[in-house]
């Protein structure tokens, strides 16, 4: 920073690369040389410096900062909160977690009147136009389908256009899926201001949403079907040519943890019935929800994806001849709505990847 001239925006500048780079303390130090350089922070310095707090133990840190941020914010956004949440979380401050966020999502309601029904009300809907399947809704959240032929954001505007006859508030992605990836995809009614949307965002970002997928992945058993394993591996995110790579660094990355419970054991038969290839169906949590946090994770040992072209491309090839797509579905997502009731919406896997096991033969024992 003492390189160039030290405003506001180069210190948001450098207090974001810390947030992006892990370095909170780091941030913390930048805030400090602010005040001494009298240049008064902004919601961006504050949004920026609470986010990397939840990198370290300075939980302490972050709910100060975040006291500062609504001070000259009224209405922070839930993804700064959820930082804040996930920052006490980690230091197992779970009651001074749940009352942080009871309070914001109480000023997030009074600001935006969520609490008036009539205002929000939808009529409950099964199908949606244009082949839209919606799972599941209520008090401001809405699930439906994603398929694997379409972008979660093709999918909103699709979802959008289903329910541009019916009277309600406008919707706003709070969570996304990779195009190639099917099932529940869980979407705010109302806009990126409301409670509806902020609450989600926070416990999205506080990592209190439960996400369990189902994937197959090749090679080696990750161990006898109900046997559970984790995968606590940092991971940096590479970009070229619009493509991105996420891999497991020898140094440095942002932390990620995923979990996996073997649920069954797959043989495909080569000729003459000889033994070809093993493979394990896994029910898989990602603790973190880092980009290709699970392609990249079950990559790096050795048993990537079926179908993963970027993680697993010496074998995609030949997986392609029975298996259409990439092995990997959103069985089911879990989260609380703004007046806490419970919100879980499932997604049974899809036909064509039933079609694909069907091609397998299952085994006992070992994977």
């Amino acid at each position: 920073v003492a390189r160039v001239e030290s405003d506001i925006i180069t210190y948001n500048a450098a207090v974001s690369a810390c947030d992006k780079g892990g370095e909170w303390a780091h941030a913390l130090g930048l805030l400090v040389k602010m005040a001494s350089a009298r240049v008064q922070a902004d919601t961006i310095t504050y949004t920026a410096a609470v986010s990397a707090c939840k990198y370290g133990p300075c939980w302490q840190h972050s709910l100060a900062l975040f006291s500062e941020l609504s001070e000259l914010s009224p209405k922070p956004e839930g993804m700064v909160l959820g930082s804040v949440v996930n920052a006490c979380r980690m230091a197992n401050a779970w009651a001074l977690a749940c009352l942080v966020l009871a309070n914001e999502l109480s000023r997030w309601l009074t600001l935006d009147r969520f609490n008036d029904r009539e205002r929000f009300h939808m009529p409950t809907l099964t199908f949606g136009k244009d082949g839209v399947h919606i799972l599941l809704q209520h008090r401001g959240l809405l699930a439906v389908l994603k398929t694997p032929d379409i972008s979660t954001e093709a999918l909103l505007e699709q979802v959008h256009d289903s329910l541009r006859d019916v009277s309600g508030p406008e919707l706003t992605r709070v969570s996304r899926l990779d195009s190639a990836t099917s099932g529940v995809l869980v979407i705010a009614l109302g806009s990126g201001a409301s409670a509806s949307a902020n609450y989600a965002r926070a416990q999205f970002a506080g990592r209190l949403v439960m996400k369990t997928y189902h994937c197959l992945c090749s090679g080696n058993g990750l161990g006898c079907i109900g046997s559970k394993a984790i995968r606590s591996a940092p991971l940096s995110t590479t970009v070229a040519n619009d493509a991105i790579l996420v891999h497991v660094p020898a140094f440095g990355g942002r932390e990620a943890c995923t979990t996996f419970l073997v649920k069954a054991c797959y043989q495909l038969m080569g000729p003459r019935g000889t033994q070809e290839r093993s493979f394990t169906l896994a029910e898989v949590r990602p603790i973190t929800g880092r980009t290709h946090q699970i392609r990249a994770h079950l990559g790096s040992l050795g048993r990537p994806l079926v179908c993963d072209a970027v993680y697993g491309s010496q074998t995609c090839v030949s997986e392609s001849q029975w298996c259409p797509r990439l092995f990997l579905h959103c069985g089911r997502v879990a989260l609380r709505t703004v007046d806490a009731s419970l919100f879980r919406a499932e997604a049974p896997l899809t036909q064509d990847l039933i079609g694909a096991l069907g091609m397998l033969r299952r085994v006992e024992g070992l994977g």
